[in-house]
């Protein structure tokens, strides 16, 4: 034994500065009122190939998912991943919905105490006792199956009226509660018995859809965004009422240039839809009169394939390029659509040649809400970047101090994002300004040389410290930072002289 070397020398080591704090990803969310997406969560996926493996390759929601990923942006990325949330249009019972499998009616055949803890609804039971000696097919195994749960009377009607089936196409074994309506699901180990779980794919693998109430699609999009928020637009499946698409515009407007509402019209609705949205931020109306093919989702396609940590990589989201039917080919009608702000895939032709891309790239809005997709495209990025950077500044340090030093620790790590904004291209050095802009910028930051660090450099930016009184009366201090930026204006049209001498 010897004495602790800690009692002379103790060190202590740890990495400092490691907190990080994540960003969105800026993908697609699509709303679906499959069952298939449990109502309690938020599926993410990679490819096209894993949502037609998921949803089937006959379903709506892989329909959009080729073109969604099949989209190749100008810079050549595209979209890596895409997420899936539940409206539930109509009541719904609680589903079990097994991993798929092949599997061998010899490996049940040999189980005659089979045994699974099971919760539907309000109640939770070990159904034990299962015997499928006699079974001669998967099908009759989930028979017998259903016997044994159906006879869990105490239950109540989840119980007795729910049904098993074998799935021999997505090859599994799925479950149907009795009685539509909110309802919980699960399955654990039972208490005896030999645990079935695993060779009915009800175990970890499994998705567990809850029962479900009737909603709108307004309550599917605040608690798909209150559950999470790694998303930049979103759209849903199904259509939607004029109504439910203004009351999902409304909430989407008080979140302030965050998600990108993706809306698809057809022709004879653009004055009214205009009439009814033209006043709420971010909402990008698209015509799409062919059922099977989405413009709408074009957007989306191109902000999820923009990637912000490259040199220029913001995106102009006129005259982008897709597999598309166009829907405009006229003067008279494209001045209809733009004059209510509904965006389109037109052609146009030169030479004989036809040119076919997306056209407007515009937004609903008023005057101070960005109206531009790629201008609200960038300003959602920036934001979120600047929010991730900040908290991780405070995660990481002991303290930000009210004083001329943590104001200085602020403008760092606020710079660090203005200098990757300006290195992807949101923020614009060198763009004209014009007299009102100068004057705007000179009375909101009582500095007269302000508009020309904007001009020549793309932003202002300032931090303020302010102390506040909270609501029991103790003083707070926060730091206040204003940023003034040129936003990336993208050119629409050409116009040239030609004077010969």
């Amino acid at each position: 034994m010897t004495i602790s070397f800690k009692r002379y020398v103790d060190i202590v080591s740890g990495v400092g500065g490691g907190v990080a704090v994540r960003t969105r990803d800026l993908i697609l969310r699509l709303f679906s009122t499959s069952p298939l997406v449990p109502a309690d969560g938020v599926l993410e996926m990679t490819s096209a190939d894993s949502v037609g493996a998921y949803f089937g390759t006959s379903s709506p929601e892989y329909a959009r998912a080729v073109f969604y990923f099949g989209f190749i942006s100008k810079l050549i990325t595209n979209a890596k991943k895409i997420s899936f949330s539940r409206y539930a249009d109509a009541v719904a019972a609680a589903r079990i919905y097994g991993s798929s499998a092949a599997r061998l009616v010899s490996s049940f055949t040999p189980i005659t105490t089979g045994a699974l803890k099971l919760t539907i609804g309000t109640y939770t039971a070990d159904v034990t006792g299962i015997n499928f000696a006699a079974a001669a097919s998967l099908s009759q195994v989930a028979s017998i199956l259903q016997t044994a749960i159906q006879a869990v009377v105490a239950g109540g009607a989840n119980w007795t009226g729910a049904t098993v089936t074998y799935n021999a196409v997505a090859q599994r074994f799925e479950l149907v509660g009795g009685t539509p309506g909110v309802a919980a699901v699960a399955t654990a180990a039972p208490g005896t018995g030999t645990d079935i779980r695993a060779l009915l794919g009800w175990n970890g693998g499994a998705i567990f859809s809850p029962g479900v109430a009737a909603e709108q699609p307004l309550d599917a999009f605040i608690r798909s965004a209150s559950a999470t928020d790694n998303f930049g637009s979103f759209a849903f499946i199904p259509t939607l009422t004029a109504d439910q698409i203004a009351a999902v515009a409304l909430q989407n407007d008080t979140y302030n240039v965050k998600f990108i509402y993706l809306v698809p019209i057809q022709a004879a609705d653009a004055a009214t839809t205009y009439a009814a949205l033209k006043g709420l931020s971010g909402v990008a109306v698209t015509l799409a009169p062919l059922a099977t093919e989405f413009p709408e989702l074009l957007p989306a396609a191109v902000l999820a394939a923009t990637d912000y940590s490259r040199r220029n990589s913001v995106q102009n989201y006129m005259f982008q390029i897709a597999a598309l039917t166009p829907s405009v080919s006229s003067d008279s009608v494209a001045d209809t659509m733009d004059a209510n702000r509904v965006n389109y895939y037109g052609r146009t032709q030169t030479a004989g040649q036809f040119l076919d891309f997306y056209q407007r790239g515009v937004m609903m809005g008023l005057a101070t809400d960005p109206v531009d997709i790629n201008v609200y495209a960038n300003e959602a990025w920036l934001k979120d970047a600047m929010g991730a950077a900040i908290m991780g500044l405070l995660l990481s340090l002991a303290r930000v101090s009210a004083n001329a030093t943590g104001r200085s620790q602020l403008l760092a790590i606020i710079q660090s994002v203005i200098t990757q904004a300006t290195f992807n291209g949101t923020i614009s050095v060198g763009k004209p300004l014009t007299t009102t802009q100068k004057l705007y910028i000179t009375n909101l930051t009582n500095d007269e040389l302000a508009w020309q660090q904007v001009f020549r450099l793309g932003y202002w930016v300032d931090v303020v410290l302010q102390s506040y009184t909270t609501v029991d009366s103790r003083t707070e201090w926060k730091a206040v930072y204003t940023l003034i930026y040129s936003k990336d204006d993208a050119i629409r049209k050409v116009e040239g002289s030609h004077i010969l001498i």
